[in-house]
């Protein structure tokens, strides 16, 4: 099976940028046509046709936000028109080529320093901050994979009391989050993939509100006690620590933090 994706990867790897048929690829791996589509089938679910498009629209993405030519682009890897283009981007990375573009050349971190007159609002993640969350908070994702990966799973957890993820949104635009799990039946919420770093700005205020309002989520859920595993000697953790936790258990890999909601 490995042999099998190698050929195919390598196959496909070769002519990204060059048209070839389902008989080419599946001559070069040594099967017939139907053979070799049931087999790359089962095996990533997905149409051969389906995951080159895929590839070709992963790679048109890397020239572009490098700065490449959104419609040269396209046409080096086969597609005929722009509208064509646009529409398989969107499919695959969850917006439009332009807007991929923009997100890597623009300031998004709009509204924060004049927080104290904004209107702020710490509530759970919802389906429509995908926009937000990549410009701010998850910004080497993709929509499509922020809302696959963080949304969705978080709204999930949320309703079966297993989790919530909540964001912190300043005049409208969601600027922070701070997502909790709890994968055990035991009273423990563990704040996985969390990076926080003192900043000595707004920022700091702004983690102090996510967390009071995840304690009180906590207790909804009955959950007592909070816990951040960090890196041993990262700077995540003296920010942690000036967040209120304490250190709980280390070793050369972890250091366990954690806080009582109760």
């Amino acid at each position: 099976m490995d042999d099998f994706i190698s050929y195919v990867e390598n196959f496909i790897n070769k002519h990204l940028q060059s048209e070839f048929t389902l008989n080419e690829i599946a001559s070069y791996c040594g099967y017939s046509p139907s053979h070799f589509s049931h087999k790359f089938k089962e095996i990533t679910n997905q149409s051969v046709m389906e995951y080159v498009r895929e590839k070709r629209i992963f790679a048109a993405a890397e020239l572009i936000k490098n700065g490449a030519n959104i419609c040269s682009t396209a046409m080096s890897y086969g597609f005929e028109t722009h509208a064509g283009f646009t529409k398989a981007f969107h499919a695959v990375l969850g917006c439009s080529p332009k807007y991929y573009m923009a997100h890597f050349y623009g300031d998004y971190w709009k509204g924060f320093y004049s927080m104290d007159n904004s209107k702020i609002i710490i509530r759970p993640i919802k389906l429509d901050d995908v926009n937000d969350l990549w410009e701010n908070v998850y910004s080497a994702m993709t929509p499509k994979e922020i809302l696959d990966i963080k949304i969705t799973p978080a709204i999930k957890q949320e309703k079966s009391k297993t989790g919530i993820e909540l964001a912190a949104e300043v005049d409208g635009r969601v600027v922070m989050t701070l997502p909790m799990a709890k994968p055990f039946w035991i009273p423990i919420g563990f704040l996985f993939d969390n990076d926080y770093l003192i900043r000595g700005d707004k920022r700091d205020d702004l983690m102090k509100m996510l967390l009071d309002k995840m304690k009180t989520k906590c207790k909804e859920m009955d959950i007592s006690v909070l816990v951040s595993p960090q890196r041993t000697n990262s700077e995540n953790i003296k920010a942690f620590l000036m967040l209120g936790f304490k250190e709980i258990w280390a070793d050369n890999k972890w250091t366990y933090l954690a806080m009582s909601v109760a």
